[in-house]
């Protein structure tokens, strides 16, 4: 409130100070506010998780990420024991950690419901208005993502290293066994040579699948992969072309359904690639005298490829890596 002027000088003058007072608190208050409203924010729209909590370890405040981290409600959470909202060993630990250091830490946490979870933690210590350390922020950052990713490469280095030691060491085996003394041999060389170069050629098969995958992610990222409108039907005739000569081996029937008119926004040779793969493996995994289907058809806004056999079949639990590298 403000106090009106006044007929008396002195009065006036005093009443002009307390408006002027009462003008720097109501200011110093809205500038508060707004610092208050700033700072929620910010931490509503973090990805990442904060969580603050006293020497007690009590739950001072968190952010909606770290609550649905965690899968817990803010205002239930708070001035509420950690342990009692929280049930993880590695959290309690590591908020202990940050308690007892000056300096910011950092650690990791792993969670595990719902799944198993990874959790790059940062740890500083929380001081009031005098310096003194009255608790901890938290900050959490989901890696899970990351770490599975790093997972793939690493199966992803280890499969293709054992791709090609197989064909390097048969190499390798039946070059020393020449020079061991079967070269005078002439039928002997002769097959083992055979060999050599069927191995050889599975080594540069190898080679030619990592080079065509980086080159397909490297213009995938840079979005270089031209497409255009074209018919579906020569792409998967000339897929089951490829394929014949194993499909005939096994008397396994290909067939094809498509519309001589169906058209779509593709890359003709990685789609040629792509059906290849599938009927390949289709045939691989299917018994003698049996079938594969290959067909298209428009479905909505979407056309649908599809490439169907009754062989062996995939179990679940390798689904989820179904399209990684190798």
């Amino acid at each position: 409130r403000r106090v009106a002027p006044l007929a008396i000088g002195e009065l006036n003058q005093l009443a002009a100070r307390i408006n002027a007072l009462a003008d720097d608190r109501e200011r110093r208050l809205s500038e508060a506010l707004a610092w208050l409203t700033e700072r929620e924010a910010v931490l509503m729209s973090m990805v990442e998780g904060v969580l603050a909590v006293d020497s007690n370890h009590r739950i001072l405040n968190m952010n909606p990420a770290a609550a649905r981290i965690f899968g817990i409600n803010v205002t239930a959470a708070r001035d509420r024991d950690l342990l009692e909202v929280v049930r993880n060993t590695d959290l309690r630990n590591f908020i202990a950690e940050a308690l007892g250091s000056p300096e910011t830490v950092e650690g990791d946490i792993v969670i595990y419901d719902p799944g198993e979870r990874f959790l790059r933690a940062h740890g500083s210590p929380l001081r009031d208005g005098q310096g003194r350390i009255i608790g901890a922020v938290i900050v959490l950052d989901d890696v899970s993502a990351l770490r599975r990713l790093e997972n793939v490469r690493k199966d992803f280095v280890a499969n293709v290293s054992h791709e090609l030691k197989t064909p390097i060491t048969a190499i390798q085996g039946f070059v020393e066994t020449l020079q061991g003394g079967a070269m005078r041999n002439p039928a002997e060389a002769e097959r083992f040579l055979e060999i050599i170069a069927r191995q050889a050629d599975r080594l540069h098969a190898i080679i030619e699948d990592l080079l065509n995958l980086s080159r397909i992610e490297r213009d995938a990222e840079a979005g270089d992969i031209a497409l255009e409108s074209a018919r579906l039907k020569p792409v998967l005739q000339a897929a089951i072309q490829v394929c014949e000569v194993q499909a005939i081996a096994k008397e396994i029937r290909l067939e094809l359904e498509c519309d001589p008119a169906l058209m779509a926004p593709i890359s003709p040779p990685l789609l040629e690639q792509a059906v290849v793969n599938l009927i390949d493996n289709a045939v691989k995994y299917s018994p003698n005298g049996g079938i594969v289907r290959v067909g298209a058809r428009q479905t909505g806004d979407e056309t649908l490829l599809e490439v169907q056999d009754w062989g062996a079949g995939i179990e679940g639990t390798h689904q989820a890596r179904l399209f990684e590298r190798f």
